[in-house]
């Protein structure tokens, strides 16, 4: 049996996209929580370090997979290391409008509802990624017995803010400044954020 190549590849290739169609089919068939980056590999028939040269992790895959760049994930993160708590809400707004409002990156979270909307296995991969990757991450940094209640009410707030202004396109949401959908969203949000008895 040949030994699989470690590290970088040398020339031409076509690891990646073999690695991409690999990973679509583990997602699809094993659900994003249960794909480890070992069995993407195995199909893909490289080593599993390549995939960390090319995508960095496994959320960094899905990114790749679902065309999104920056990820959800991604862009909390960058918020939530440079705001202070009493800020976060806000910031947050302005972080997802800013990202939904260039067209490429909107119609490729369109892309993933749609397809989660028609397809089983997408709206559970979709599921297990939202709820792994941005209820999960939230919920770790406002921390707290009810973290992730409050973390799920905030992203009910987030879908629901992308499904009325961008997919059903419903006014007057949709026509809205940013600025005033932060406004208005903003006390809602840092409600849901803050433990009980705080809001």
């Amino acid at each position: 049996m040949v030994n699989k190549r470690r590290g970088r590849p040398s020339g031409p290739s076509n690891t990646r996209e073999r690695i991409l169609t690999a990973a679509r089919d583990r997602f699809e068939q094993d659900g994003y929580a249960r794909t480890s980056l070992r069995s993407i590999a195995a199909q893909a028939d490289v080593d599993h370090s390549l995939i960390t040269y090319y995508f960095g992790s496994k959320e960094g895959l899905f990114r790749a997979v679902a065309e999104l760049a920056p990820s959800p994930a991604q862009g909390f993160d960058l918020v939530a290391a440079r705001v202070p708590p009493e800020h976060l809400a806000q910031a947050l707004l302005r972080s997802a409008l800013s990202a939904w409002d260039r067209p490429g990156y909107r119609e490729g979270l369109a892309r993933l509802f749609a397809d989660a909307l028609s397809s089983e296995a997408a709206l559970r991969v979709l599921r297990e990624y939202l709820h792994t990757e941005m209820i999960g991450r939230l919920t770790e940094h406002i921390g707290g017995a009810d973290a992730g209640r409050r973390a799920a009410t905030a992203a009910t707030i987030f879908s629901g803010l992308f499904l009325t202004r961008y997919l059903l396109r419903l006014e007057p949401v949709a026509s809205l400044p940013a600025d005033d959908v932060v406004a208005q969203l903003t006390p809602a949000l840092r409600s849901a954020l803050a433990p009980r008895g705080l809001s």
